[in-house]
């Protein structure tokens, strides 16, 4: 259950990243502010680094099968981490979307007039990074369930590992052909 949340939850995350978060109105020509076109925004081009992360966290759902024990608990920091980059990321455009829709802008599109404190007169922002919010807390929790319970969680099958007891190379003791085919009669498999 843990990891189809996990993979839900960066699934998740990755969509709300794709989605518009903003849109400005910007002058067509210099100067001229009655002509506009309207610029949006994704919140992949305004946080590119958290939108990238949540392909770490579905590429995890692969390290937390692969892996056991202590490798098991570092998948599941990167997980973590992975988690509370994006929401900060979605937690930072929430309390001032302004200023990271600001930072998107070319400067060469706004007239020396608009280049005041407040050049953003015709703007709107989107809800979609509270589904990208919603995401990334998924990722943290599945991240610390990962950290706290991984190691006890069952690996991949072990069914084809040799074990420790058994001998194999040049000093264990050659099979013939007729104890081979004896074993074979009894049910046995003489290659272990």
């Amino acid at each position: 259950m843990a990891l189809i949340s996990l993979a839900a939850a960066a699934l998740i995350v990755i969509a709300a990243f794709a989605l518009p978060w903003a849109s400005v109105t910007v002058p067509l020509v210099l100067g001229l502010s009655a002509t506009g076109t309207e610029v949006t925004f994704t919140g992949r081009e305004i946080y590119p680094l958290a939108a990238v992360l949540p392909w770490l966290g579905l590429a995890s759902v692969g390290g937390v099968f692969a892996t056991r024990g202590w490798a098991r608990v570092i998948v599941g920091l990167v997980v973590l981490a992975t988690g509370l980059v994006s929401a900060v990321s979605a937690i930072s455009f929430a309390l001032d979307p302004r200023s990271a829709v600001l930072n998107q802008l070319n400067p060469d599109q706004l007239s020396p007039d608009q280049l005041n404190p407040d050049p953003l007169t015709q703007w709107a922002s989107t809800p979609w990074w509270v589904l990208g919010l919603i995401g990334a807390l998924g990722l943290v929790a599945v991240g610390g369930l990962i950290v706290a319970r991984g190691r006890t969680w069952p690996g991949l099958s072990q069914r084809f590992e040799r074990s420790a007891g058994t001998k194999a190379g040049p000093d264990a003791a050659p099979i013939s052909a007729l104890s081979a085919w004896d074993a074979l009669d009894r049910g046995e498999d003489p290659t272990t």
